[in-house]
């Protein structure tokens, strides 16, 4: 359950004459609350290091120093409409750090989880909510005048639920990052790298992505990244269009593509931009090779997801409140708002 929406009850229940609307249909469900909102499909361009884009294999799969594994979730809520027509998300955001023990078995090292309302302050006043105990976030951008559109509004929401999610994976990581630094185990997280590590000369972080909306390369080269063969490589680039400190990245096949579409069982893989990179490119990819099994069955993105992601994802999933229950509460604060 959720102590923020039992707050935003109680609150409704102290508003003279509350008219409270909720749209439950704006909400997602299912698998898909793991997931950072989709981008549009665009093209950048990046740099090579060294030798051609073309495949290499890496060799044989083997089990290495990579022990901890980190993934984030969100899942938003609404819009709702308390006295106004300006709309209310709600949102649930949380990042996990899980630890894989000598014994194979996964278990929790960090999780840090914020359920908050995401509005524009310049339009609803922020100060009843703080004075209620509820976690409030402001989805205006700095220096840009607030859409007057409600569809937009909600839109702009939703998409800072994204960024709150994305800062926690950051501060996690961060602190991770600042705990281990100089030990033999590696972090690998869902999605790019994310937290300090440029503050360390060699950190060991490896992130792995799963979507492929940005396209690094002009189309001929494209295609020998998309003609890799399961255990193949690409070459090592420095992807363009980041806002973030740069890194080394390449393609990893994990699994065959025979009678699939092109991006079935392809990763691209980033590490820290340094000479150990270079060095390290294909064990750190036999080292990604060798999490394929068990499978990450049932989910749909099996093919590219490791199972120790999988884990996390079930992880802070066991810890949200669940979408029915969201609901369940929401649709329940018309009903206060009538007792109030």
């Amino acid at each position: 359950m959720s102590d923020l929406l039992k707050k935003l009850a109680a609150y409704v229940r102290s508003v003279p004459e509350p008219n409270v609307h909720v749209v439950l249909s704006q909400g997602v469900s299912g698998e898909e609350i793991m997931m950072l909102p989709s981008a549009e499909p665009k093209t950048v361009k990046s740099e090579l290091e060294g030798r051609s884009i073309d495949g290499v294999s890496v060799g044989e799969p083997s089990v290495g120093q990579i022990a901890y594994f980190m993934d984030g979730m969100q899942r938003p809520r609404g819009p709702i409409y308390i006295n106004s027509s300006v709309p209310m998300m709600y949102g649930y955001t949380a990042a996990a750090i899980r630890v894989r023990g000598i014994d194979k078995h996964m278990r929790k090292l960090a999780h840090l989880p914020r359920e908050a309302i995401y509005f524009p302050y310049e339009l609803l006043d922020w100060r009843p909510y703080h004075a209620a105990g509820m976690d409030t976030v402001d989805t205006a951008e700095r220096g840009q005048k607030t859409d007057d559109h409600p569809l937009m509004m909600a839109e702009r929401a939703k998409n800072k639920i994204g960024d709150i999610r994305a800062d926690l994976e950051r501060q996690i990581t961060t602190k991770w990052l600042a705990d281990f630094d100089g030990r033999d185990e590696w972090l690998l997280v869902d999605g790019s790298l994310s937290g300090d590590y440029d503050r360390y000369e060699a950190p060991n972080i490896v992130g792995v992505i799963k979507s492929h909306q940005t396209q690094y390369f002009e189309w001929e080269e494209q295609q020998n990244i998309l003609n890799l063969k399961a255990g193949e490589r690409s070459g090592v680039f420095i992807p363009g269009g980041r806002n973030r400190p740069a890194v080394y990245s390449w393609y990893v096949r994990l699994r065959s593509n025979d009678g699939r579409d092109v991006y079935f069982g392809l990763v691209r893989v980033e590490a820290a931009k340094c000479e150990r990179t270079l060095d390290m490119a294909d064990e750190i990819s036999r080292w990604i090779l060798a999490e394929r099994s068990p499978l990450s069955m049932p989910d749909s993105r099996w093919d590219r997801m490791i199972y120790p992601i999988r884990d996390c994802e079930l992880y802070l999933k066991s810890l949200a409140p669940s979408a029915a229950a969201l609901d369940s509460m929401l649709i329940g604060l018309a009903g206060a708002a009538k007792k109030g």
